[in-house]
């Protein structure tokens, strides 16, 4: 006569820790990931800014000639970036008109940025125009990595200003252009 009961399956202790014993990649990505990996990212993230740092820093420090004991080798010219009144806490529907290019260019650093916002070439176009404030601009989300930041120094959109992609191998995103509040001035519509 048959049995026609289902036998239970049964593993010893054993046999259930190999089939659910992680595997070796598994450890190492994760010993990876834990232990060198994670104390590393705020080390790489400093590496944009330590590898402009010393190419600022290189010439003045590395002499390129014979004369190393020249005393005046060791002194950084940084470009004079002049001062604006910044903070206009400019309001959507507000007007305001774009500096001129010589105002703007007064104000930026030897990387053509101002508080760390490059003013792009696509820029130049507006200036001297006229335009109404659209939004102001708080955070941003780097495509790169997904990132928000904050924005420290007062910035902003204006309406219809947006970079038309020429100067861009003809991008067709129509891409907002942000606008520091120094590269501006309040005016009458």
């Amino acid at each position: 006569m048959e049995d026609n009961h289902a036998k239970p399956c049964t593993f010893m202790a054993q046999e259930v820790y190999g089939f659910t014993r992680p595997s070796y990649e598994f450890l190492a990505r994760r010993a990876w990931n834990d232990s060198i990996k994670a104390p590393l990212i705020p080390v790489v993230k400093q590496v944009p800014y330590v590898v402009s740092l010393w190419q600022q820093v290189r010439p003045e420090i590395l002499p390129t000639n014979d004369n190393i004991c020249d005393t005046n080798r060791l002194t950084i010219t940084q470009k004079e970036v002049i001062s604006v009144k910044e903070a206009l806490d400019l309001q959507p529907g507000e007007f305001v008109q774009v500096r001129s290019l010589d105002e703007i260019r007064s104000t930026l650093d030897e990387r053509e940025r101002y508080q760390g916002l490059y003013f792009m070439p696509e820029m130049e176009d507006f200036c001297g125009k006229k335009y109404r404030v659209f939004k102001k601009v708080r955070s941003i989300t780097l495509e790169s990595n997904g990132e928000v930041r904050k924005l420290r120094s007062p910035t902003v959109f204006l309406e219809g200003v947006y970079c038309d992609g020429k100067r861009h191998n003809d991008c067709d995103r129509s891409c907002l252009l942000f606008w520091r509040e120094a590269w501006l001035k309040r005016t009458e519509p």
